[in-house]
C-alpha cells in the first residue's frame, strides 16, 4: 500500500506589527520551524502575502543552521495570498490547493492545516476550509510574549471538531427528516459523537416515521413512545409528536374499529401527498387508489357488510334488489362474493347512502380519474402521471372522506407529520 504524503498547510504572518523589523520576522520563523520539526511533514505549502513571504528566507536559514535542506519546489512552495483580508479569497487559495493534492490527484495526501500565523482573515479562512473538508487542524501555542509565542515553549495543539461536526449533523438529519427521507437521517446521526447529544432519542424519531411512512403502525407507535419529548432537541416539534403518538396510539390501541380505519385513511392521504411534494405522482396516485377503495370499505362496515367478503342474508335484510343481488351471485367465487372499488360504490347507492349517492352523481368524473390511473406505469399501463391528474384525484379522495365522518379533517391534521423549523439557529442547541 502507498504511503500517505504528509502535506502541512500554513499561513505566514508578518509578526505582531506589519512594519516589523528583521528581528520579529526572525522570531516568527524560529515558530514555524518549531511547528515543522514536531509535525515532520513531507511537503509544505506556505500561504503568505508579498510583505510576509521574506518569513520564509529565515525558515530556510534555520534549516541550513541544521545542517539541512530546504529547496522550494521540492520541500515546499509559497501561494501568494493577494488579499489578505478577503476572506473568500483566502479560502479559495486554500480550497485549490486541497482538491489538487486530495480530490483530483491520484497520490494519497494528508494534509494537515496550521492557522497560527497570518491575519485573522488568513485563519479564519483556513480553519473553516479545513473544517470544510475535514482536515486535521492545528495551532501552535506556549508561553506568549507581545503576542508571539516564546521559542522553546511551543506545543502543538490539535484541534477537536467533533462538536462542530455533530451540530453540523444534525441540521442535515433535521433536513432530510423534513424532506421524508428518514433512513439518510438516521445514517447521519450513527456518526454523532458528543454524548450532551440525544442520539437515541433522535434515532428512535426517525425510525418512528420511517415505519410510520411504511404503514407499519405497530412498530411506529412503538418507536416514537420511546422518544423523550421533552429534549430541548424537540422543542420546535415537541406538540407535533404528542398528536402524532396520540393518532398512532389510536391505530394501534383503539377497540373502536370505525375510529381506527379513519386514522389509516388519514394516513394514507397525508402518505400520497408526500410523494406528490416529491413529485411521484404515479405513487402518490397509487395511494389515492387505494384510500378511495378503503372510504367504501369503511362504509361499507357500517352495514355489517365486507367487500372481500359480502354476506347476501345482510343485503336482503337491507330490502337490496334482486337483480343487484343476482349480479354479484355470478361473481361467487370459491364460496365468496369478492367486489372490487366500482361495486362497492354501487352497493352504497343500493343501500341509500350518501357516498353512494355522490359516487352516482359524479360516475362520469371518477370513472375519468380511475382510467388515468389504471393506466398509469404503478397500476396497469405505461402512461406517466402529472400534478394536475393528482390534484384532481386528491380533490375527489378528501371530498368522500370527509363525508365519511365529520372529523376527517381532524384526523388529517393528526396524522400529517412533524417538521422542524428549519430557520433555528445552530446554537440554540
Amino acid at each position: 500500500m502507498r504511503r500517505k504524503i504528509k502535506t502541512l498547510f500554513m499561513t505566514v504572518g508578518t509578526g505582531v506589527n506589519p512594519n516589523s523589523d528583521i528581528e520579529g520576522f526572525q522570531h516568527l520563523a524560529k515558530g514555524i520551524y518549531s511547528s515543522i520539526s514536531k509535525i515532520y511533514p513531507d511537503y509544505i505549502i506556505f500561504f503568505a502575502s508579498e510583505l510576509s513571504k521574506g518569513t520564509i528566507d529565515f525558515v530556510k536559514e534555520l534549516f541550513e543552521a541544521d545542517d539541512d535542506e530546504f529547496i522550494e519546489g521540492q520541500d515546499y512552495e509559497i501561494v501568494i495570498l493577494e488579499d489578505i483580508d478577503n476572506f473568500n479569497s483566502c479560502f479559495e487559495a486554500f480550497e485549490a490547493k486541497i482538491w489538487k493534492l486530495d480530490i483530483l490527484s491520484e497520490e494519497k495526501n494528508e494534509i494537515i492545516m496550521d492557522y497560527t500565523s497570518g491575519t485573522k482573515t488568513m485563519s479564519a479562512a483556513m480553519a473553516c476550509c479545513g473544517m470544510f473538508y475535514s482536515k486535521d487542524l492545528i495551532t501552535v501555542s506556549g508561553d506568549r510574549k507581545r503576542g508571539v509565542v516564546s521559542p522553546g515553549t511551543e506545543s502543538i495543539q490539535f484541534q477537536n471538531l467533533y462538536k462542530v461536526y455533530d451540530r453540523f449533523s444534525i441540521m442535515r438529519m433535521r433536513s432530510h427528516f423534513n424532506e421524508n427521507r428518514f433512513y439518510t437521517a438516521s445514517q447521519i446521526l450513527d456518526t454523532i459523537v458528543d454524548e450532551n447529544i440525544p442520539k437515541e432519542d433522535l434515532l428512535n424519531l426517525v425510525k418512528a416515521y420511517y415505519a410510520w411512512d411504511n404503514m407499519d403502525f405497530e412498530i411506529a407507535y412503538d418507536y416514537m413512545t420511546k422518544v423523550n419529548h421533552d429534549s430541548i432537541f424537540f422543542n420546535d416539534i415537541r406538540d407535533e409528536l404528542k398528536i402524532n403518538l396520540k393518532a398512532l396510539g389510536t391505530i394501534v390501541r383503539s377497540p373502536h374499529e370505525k375510529l381506527k380505519y379513519c386514522y389509516i385513511l388519514a394516513s394514507i392521504i397525508n402518505n400520497s401527498i408526500r410523494r406528490a411534494e416529491e413529485y411521484k405522482y404515479d405513487d402518490a396516485i397509487a395511494r389515492l387508489y387505494r384510500a378511495f377503495e378503503l372510504i367504501a370499505q369503511i362504509s361499507l362496515g357500517n352495514y355489517g357488510l365486507k367487500s372481500s367478503d359480502i354476506d347476501v342474508g345482510v343485503l336482503e335484510e337491507k330490502n337490496i334488489s334482486k337483480d343487484f343481488i343476482e349480479t354479484l351471485e355470478k361473481t361467487r367465487s370459491e364460496g365468496k362474493i369478492r367486489i372490487g372499488l366500482i361495486k362497492d360504490f354501487e352497493l352504497l347507492y343500493e343501500l341509500d347512502d350518501d357516498l353512494g349517492k355522490y359516487f352516482a352523481e359524479n360516475r362520469n368524473r371518477i370513472n375519468n380519474l380511475t382510467i388515468k390511473r389504471n393506466n398509469s406505469i404503478l397500476a396497469h399501463g405505461l402512461e406517466s402521471l402529472d400534478k394536475e391528474d393528482f390534484d384532481q384525484f386528491e380533490e375527489l379522495v378528501e371530498c368522500l372522506a370527509l363525508k365519511l365522518d365529520k372529523d376527517m379533517k381532524r384526523f388529517l391534521n393528526e396524522t400529517r407529520f412533524a417538521k422542524y423549523d428549519l430557520k433555528l439557529k445552530m446554537n440554540r442547541f
